[in-house]
């Protein structure tokens, strides 16, 4: 069961969300990268095209460039119209804390709260829906929702009616163990979602390799590389997908104090937090954390707290998170 000693980012009560820590540096980066993004692939979509009509370059790399960057450019054009942009413009208002959620409703990933007289509806993945259902509270922000320790916010929908099909949201006192494994099978379907998607542009590259008509140009060895590389990252990412999915014994945590600056934003929009710590042997050494999940730096950052998994050394990379609370990456300790 959740340790309710442990403290996490939230929301600050009562003031403009524009306080809360790398929320809004996160939001404005978010709304930059796939502001560029969606140019970027959308010019490549017409590169496409003009290859298409001009002829001379086969069919393969046109193709892919129509194939890959069409729905990568709407969906990254969407994601900046309906994402991180609006919410920038609610920053000013505070957030609303919803607790107990008395009379929630759930339909697969779909949770319906009774909010206002009508029906907050979020998707939740596996593992904010398993914090959810322990703790009973959110964060809300207009149509905007955060759980505790998590900065990242998911986007739902007021609707006269909750989801067709719904149940009763029950309540479920979780261990860290079961939100811990839930997680790790998430990130395994992503691993295997990338694996599908490395193993297409790897037939793309061999394709390219026999189609172009140009057989001594750069671009023939380069979808070459592409398509073995492609098939090896294939490879990596299924292997790793499959030991996420193994079955691990109910986490041992090690709680260390970590002295830092506040977390920052950084260009590819990872949330990074630099700070000194002591580990368990005595030795004081540099701490790093930042990578697939940017609510773990801000959490050290926030708290000053580190919790690992198993017992850190100097200089190696241990995985991290927040016991009870959906927040997991990798940390590195100097020597």
């Amino acid at each position: 069961m959740e340790d309710h000693r442990i403290r996490v980012l939230e929301p600050p009560e009562g003031i403009p969300a524009t306080n809360m820590p790398v929320l809004v540096p996160l939001l404005d980066r978010n709304t930059a990268t796939t502001g560029t993004m969606t140019i970027a692939t959308g010019l490549l979509v017409v590169l496409g095209a003009v290859l298409a009509i001009s002829g001379g370059h086969g069919i393969a790399v046109p193709t892919a460039l129509l194939v890959f960057m069409t729905p990568s450019s709407l969906y990254l054009g969407y994601s900046a119209v309906a994402g991180s942009s609006p919410m920038r413009k609610l920053t000013d208002k505070p957030f609303r804390l919803v607790s107990g959620l008395d009379g929630a409703l759930v339909a697969g990933t779909r949770v319906s709260v009774p909010l206002d007289g009508r029906w907050l509806v979020v998707r939740f993945p596996v593992p904010l829906r398993t914090q959810l259902a322990a703790q009973r509270r959110l964060w809300v922000l207009g149509r905007f929702v955060v759980l505790p320790g998590v900065v990242v916010p998911r986007r739902g929908a007021f609707r006269d009616k909750p989801v067709k099909g719904s149940v009763p949201f029950a309540a479920e006192p979780v261990s860290p163990g079961r939100i811990l494994a839930a997680q790790r099978r998430l990130l395994s379907a992503y691993y295997f979602i990338s694996v599908v998607m490395l193993l297409v542009m790897s037939a793309f590259g061999f394709w390219t390799t026999a189609d172009y008509p140009r057989r001594d140009g750069v671009v023939v060895k380069g979808a070459w590389f592409l398509g073995y590389g492609c098939a090896v990252g294939a490879l990596g990412l299924a292997i790793a997908a499959v030991v996420l999915l193994r079955k691990l014994p109910e986490p041992r945590w090690t709680e260390l104090a970590v002295v830092s600056g506040p977390a920052s934003v950084n260009f590819f929009g990872m949330v990074t937090v630099k700070g000194r710590t002591v580990l368990p042997d005595g030795r004081e050494v540099t701490v790093q954390a930042g990578g697939s999940d940017p609510s773990l730096a801000a959490n050290i950052a926030a708290t000053g707290r580190l919790w690992v998994l198993g017992v850190p050394s100097a200089g190696k990379t241990a995985k991290a998170g927040v016991p009870g609370h959906a927040v997991f990456g990798p940390v590195k300790f100097g020597r």
